[in-house]
């Protein structure tokens, strides 16, 4: 695949410079493949919102240009996730105002969802087995 072909969409995924541009950019583009938005991506954008380099509004407006952009796809691990991230955070109207505390939730259940799973094992008494607990 050319590096440039889905450039665009690329930049809009990971917010990469100018809000405006890269909506613009994204909108007037027609790549021949796909990009995948993935947790990561979604860490990123409300970490600019905590941080202050991003306003609430600016928030929504790239969930909305990302959630509607046809050549972007859900990571499909973390689809239920990400989907209703995007979904939540491009129509605050329908859930709740979009607010650093928003996001700060939004960002702890994002950073969960990626953590590595861990098995406990344990020796059963007499045994000398391993069982495996969740």
């Amino acid at each position: 695949m050319d590096a440039n072909e889905t450039r665009p969409l690329e930049d809009l995924v990971r917010w990469n410079g100018g809000l405006s541009a890269l909506i613009k950019g994204a909108r007037s583009f027609e790549p021949t493949s796909t990009v995948t938005f993935r947790p990561d991506h979604a860490v990123a954008a409300t970490e600019k919102v905590i941080d202050g380099l991003a306003t609430p509004d600016q928030l929504i407006d790239w969930a909305q240009a990302v959630h509607f952009a046809e050549q972007v796809h859900v990571e499909e691990a973390h689809q239920d996730l990400l989907t209703q991230f995007l979904f939540e955070i491009s129509t605050p109207e329908l859930f709740e105002p979009v607010t650093r505390e928003v996001c700060q939730r939004w960002l702890r259940v994002l950073q969960a969802s990626m953590a590595p799973v861990v098995l406990f094992c344990r020796r059963r008494p007499g045994l000398g087995s391993v069982s495996a607990r969740g």
